[in-house]
């Protein structure tokens, strides 16, 4: 299904009571965030799409959490259910031959829908026609029109959140189109925080290798939903993102071109910013409170420089807040997952589901199921995974049978305790990871891990737990908290300076043998285990901060007895082997979580 404009995605989500709008007054300072991250976290019957139509210091309404559930992600991308994304692609690109005359001409339908869909060339509208072009400020553009919200208390500025940024490579032309937080300097000025592992990055690069001194970029906001998104798919480089956009659609995106810059935009926005970038104008650009749920620091990154500003008569501005999970972004990669999973099993067709909790901030936990047929086959799963596009960042992967529900976490930790002997089954290697892991020893390289969770005939089942000393934890000086899950793993709330990790793994193996260990800083609540499973996925490297009980990793080890892990969670300092700064918590501030309970009833959310 394809949407006219945002305004059309919009009516559905408010005929179908998904959306709530609301006409008080809010500040884009914060008010926001905070009305978004509780609607996000709290009950699923509150959790909506929001717009909110009076924000101050703009005539323009603000939507966020449109995307912010299955269903509504669902919509966004044309279908009922997120399940069949991955039905409708699977069935797509099956390569085997059809059987039968009537199999062969569906397939031949879908085929001729998907080429319908793609277009034999992009269709344009006359430049100055197009709905994103009903406004044009080319002599005196200003980014002050827009209500930018600044989402966290120490964020570097204003973020503009959900764009979609259009460069084409200077050396072959070939267009990328990348979802990169941009930060507002002054009216004229955005900073572009590209990674380097981004499709916007190779063409910085490109340019400054052929000493280009400008890249035409332009930024749009809003249009078709599945437009948007797919700013944000790991497509490889070189295929242009808004194919796969005219394929959910079922009809290609229509384009104009800019008024300033050599590009083309989807006419169907609701705003466009052009400007260029000068590759060797490089400038602070932070910190910003990232979906790690940590502020990402300051860092150097390209200028933008505006030169237009388009929209359309009655726009609306679109963003999105992240944070610490689960947030809106959750649902945006969540459909990522379910779309890509035929690609994987296209190369890897063993595979029979993936699943990228929200405790994983997408790289940081990736599960598998499979089915194994020889002994490592597990591990050719977890290199041929990390070989594949953006896969190349998965900072853990846990590989289960194939009857066990990656999506019940339950059935995978019971998986994991049950067939996991660390000794043996946990594959550590040093690779690239995402750059905004903290907890990597360098910048975009760390240690990252792979368990092979999947059942062994050939081994015993792990022997009885000896009974834990719950007295003597209760004696430890230094352990301020503890908690116990599935009789198998204790988790340690610890003061480091009176209890530091390697004697706490010491003394905490003697008085709980056989159990896995996750040591937390103090103050963390042991008894949370959402917030456990965050911090343990994303404040380790997985080369420094783990210790393999009875000996190291050894594939080949004989014996029947179980080793165990110790995981060390905690902040790190150059005291732990950590050359890099430790990165803050996001957390709102104590006056704006103040004001908006008191201006709760106003909003009309509950």
């Amino acid at each position: 299904m394809a949407y006219d404009d945002l305004h059309a995605f919009v009516s559905r989500l408010e005929a179908a009571g998904e959306l709530v709008r609301i006409t008080t007054p809010v500040s884009p300072h914060l008010e926001i965030t905070e009305i978004a991250d509780r609607v996000s976290k709290g009950p699923a019957a509150r959790n909506k799409a929001l717009l909110f139509e009076n924000v101050e210091g703009s005539s323009m309404p603000v939507l966020i959490n449109a995307y912010g559930s299955a269903r509504r992600m669902a919509w966004a991308l044309g279908v009922d259910d997120l399940e069949d994304l991955h039905h409708n692609l699977a069935k797509l690109i099956d390569p085997r031959l059809p059987k039968g005359m009537r199999a062969m001409a569906g397939r031949g339908w879908d085929l001729l829908g998907a080429l319908r869909s793609i277009g034999l060339g992009p269709k344009r509208v006359r430049q100055g026609k197009a709905r994103c072009q009903q406004v044009i400020n080319a002599h005196n553009p200003s980014l002050d029109t827009l209500p930018i919200p600044t989402c966290w208390p120490e964020d570097g500025g204003p973020y503009i959140t959900l764009p979609q940024v259009i460069t084409r490579d200077p050396a072959t032309g070939q267009r990328n189109v990348g979802m990169y937080r941009l930060q507002k300097v002054d009216d004229r000025t955005l900073m572009m925080h590209w990674q380097r592992h981004k499709g916007g990055a190779d063409h910085e690069r490109e340019a400054r290798a052929m000493k280009l001194p400008r890249i035409p970029v332009a930024v749009a906001l809003g249009g078709d939903p599945a437009a948007m998104w797919c700013g944000s798919a790991p497509l490889p480089p070189g295929i242009d993102e808004y194919l796969l956009a005219g394929w959910l659609r079922g009809k290609p995106v229509p384009f104009v071109k800019c008024i300033t810059q050599n590009l083309e935009v989807p006419a169907d926005a609701e705003i466009v910013i052009e400007g260029y970038l000068d590759p060797n104008d490089q400038r602070p650009e932070g910190p910003f409170g990232d979906h790690t749920g940590f502020y990402t620091p300051q860092d150097t990154f390209p200028t933008m420089h505006v030169t237009c500003i388009t929209h359309a008569r009655n726009p609306i501005y679109p963003t999105t807040v992240v944070g610490k999970p689960p947030m809106e972004d959750y649902w945006m990669g969540k459909a990522t997952e379910r779309l890509f999973l035929p690609l994987m099993q296209l190369f890897m067709g063993e595979i029979v589901d993936v699943n990228m909790p929200a405790e994983g901030v997408f790289h940081n936990l990736v599960i598998v199921s499979m089915k194994p047929r020889f002994p490592g086959h597990p591990q050719k799963i977890m290199y041929g995974l990390w070989g594949l596009g953006l896969m190349m960042l998965a900072k853990g992967f846990v590989i289960v049978d194939e009857d066990v529900n990656v999506h019940d976490l339950d059935a995978v930790a019971e998986a994991v305790l049950q067939n996991v002997d660390w000794r043996r089954d946990a594959t550590v290697v040093d690779g690239p990871v995402d750059q905004l892991d903290h907890s990597a020893i360098r910048d975009s390289y760390g240690g990252k891990i792979g368990v092979d969770a999947t059942r062994k005939p050939d081994r015993k089942p792990p022997a009885p737990r000896e009974p834990l000393d719950r007295a003597g934890l209760d004696r430890v000086p230094g352990l301020l908290a503890w908690n116990t899950v599935k009789d198998g793993v204790l988790i340690a709330a610890i003061d480091k300076t009176h209890l530091p990790p390697a004697e706490a793994y010491e003394t905490l193996w003697a008085l709980a043998p056989g159990y896995n260990l996750v040591l937390l800083d103090a103050g963390n609540d042991v008894h949370n285990l959402s917030d456990v499973a965050w911090r343990a996925l994303g404040n380790v490297d997985w080369r420094r901060d783990i210790l393999i009980q009875n000996g190291g990793i050894d594939h080949f080890a004989t014996d029947d007895g179980r080793a165990c892990i110790g995981i060390d969670a905690t902040t790190k300092d150059a005291r732990d082997g950590h050359p890099r700064g430790w990165p803050v918590e996001i957390e709102m501030s104590d006056a704006i979580k103040q004001l908006v309970d008191e201006k709760w009833a106003q909003y009309g959310i509950d």
